[in-house]
């Protein structure tokens, strides 16, 4: 089964398969990834605006995480911010693909060409996303111009967790530019046990199982139908919020993996979540709030990325899922607008 995924995924994404590696989960690839990069012992510059697995993951392989601030419209890391940042300690920088919203992958590819660092995308949220956000059919062989978001920069994860918009029950997805790296990947997800008789460095139990593979090969059969099923989720969203000032509906996510919207100040969106909830039985999330510099281990950079901070204060994530209806979407909508008057 799992071998069986990889070249489903390989055909879907466009990528070749020995370009990819597959996990049992997100956070694992992402720790594997970095470690396989060399990225231990150096800086990362990253965003705060995330979820902390992005973060937690550098932290484990020994690298320091250096927050930049984000674009205010995009939420998505700054290039400009963060090549203020770079530094000779500088060994990459973690661009995240907020919401499913693209970063300026052009501009970072700038940065990596210009400074030598590698540039590695955590792209939880994208998957389902290509070139110029157009999604192909599954199954039906792959145009050569036709590429996923994951084939930008040195590497790619995809988390395949059961909340993301297409799943695995769990799992992660690692694509990378160097087909070398998949040897490593492969050993380090199973202990870095090399053959029978050696064991050649610090690896984990990191490897996807077959009743995960089996799962994504099924998803992975609905994925053109869970795209188009978002997308009438998020016009449905956007047809009852247009116009008012008070709810700006984020519009840059191509694959509408989530839907965040934006309240004047923290004070209302606060109002708003906890009426939803208690008045409504509507459960939304602030997504992402505490941000990652109001936390424990990552406070020495708190105030450092005022927009980021500002978005995180304001923004709520509203209800999606593949069996939502279209009427429980117009009736959340309508919720949020009566609660802001």
């Amino acid at each position: 089964m799992l071998q069986r995924f990889q070249k489903e995924l390989s055909r879907y994404l466009g990528v070749p398969e020995t370009n990819l590696a597959l996990f049992n989960n997100g956070t694992l690839a992402l720790e594997l990834g970095y470690y396989a990069m060399g990225l231990s012992g150096g800086d990362v510059i990253t965003t705060p605006f995330t979820f902390v697995a992005t973060s937690h993951a550098l932290k484990r392989i020994g690298a320091n995480p250096v927050f930049a601030d984000v674009d205010p419209e995009a939420m998505c890391l700054s290039p400009e911010a963060a090549e203020k940042l770079i530094t000779p300690r500088t060994k990459a920088i973690v661009p995240v693909h907020v919401y499913g919203n693209v970063c300026d992958v052009e501009g970072f590819e700038r940065l990596s060409e210009k400074y030598g660092v590698k540039i590695i995308y955590d792209a939880a949220h994208a998957f389902g996303i290509f070139n110029h956000g157009i999604h192909g059919t599954h199954g039906k062989g792959v145009e050569e111009s036709r590429k996923s978001i994951g084939a930008c920069g040195d590497m790619s994860m995809f988390s395949f967790h059961p909340t993301k918009l297409y799943h695995s029950c769990e799992g992660g997805l690692l694509v990378f530019k160097d087909e070398k790296v998949q040897e490593k990947l492969f050993e380090l997800r199973n202990f870095a046990i090399h053959g029978e008789l050696s064991c050649t460095d610090v690896g984990s139990n990191a490897k996807m199982n077959e009743l995960q593979a089996l799962m994504g090969l099924e998803c992975l059969k609905k994925i053109d139908e869970l795209l188009d099923y978002r997308q009438k989720i998020y016009d449905t969203y956007a047809e009852v919020f247009a116009g008012c000032e008070e709810v700006i509906l984020i519009p840059h996510s191509q694959n509408k993996a989530y839907v965040p919207v934006l309240f004047k100040d923290f004070a209302t969106r606060e109002r708003v979540y906890k009426e939803l909830k208690e008045k409504c039985n509507v459960f939304s999330r602030r997504y992402f709030y505490p941000l990652l510099t109001d936390f424990a281990p990552y406070s020495y950079a708190k105030g450092t990325c005022p927009v980021a901070e500002t978005l995180a204060s304001r923004v709520l994530t509203l209800p999606t899922y593949y069996r939502l209806q279209i009427e429980d979407v117009k009736a959340i909508a309508e919720n949020v607008m009566e609660i802001v008057g």
